[in-house]
């Protein structure tokens, strides 16, 4: 399993893009989501790819297949709450 944390720690919100299904987060000041991927999804051996900009952060799915509807990744926001697109 591969889990971590995207946290806005500056005065200013962090746009977090995952391609390529172009779903978006918007992390406010001081708050934070994580993302897990599970161990043994279909595709491709590959490692995630982040691209981070001044006022952002894109993600790029490691095991998505071409024609698939979702993602493998799941999403929680700081209350627990999943967000999974």
């Amino acid at each position: 399993m591969f889990t971590f944390r995207v946290q806005a720690a500056g005065p200013d919100s962090v746009v977090v893009h995952f391609e390529p299904l172009a779903w978006q987060v918007v992390v406010d000041p001081g708050d934070h989501i994580v993302v897990e991927w599970p161990d043994g999804v279909p595709g491709p051996e590959s490692a995630a790819t982040f691209v981070h900009a001044p006022d952002g952060l894109m993600i790029y799915e490691p095991h998505f297949l071409p024609g698939q509807e979702r993602s493998w990744a799941r999403v929680w926001n700081s209350a627990g709450e999943e967000i999974t697109y």
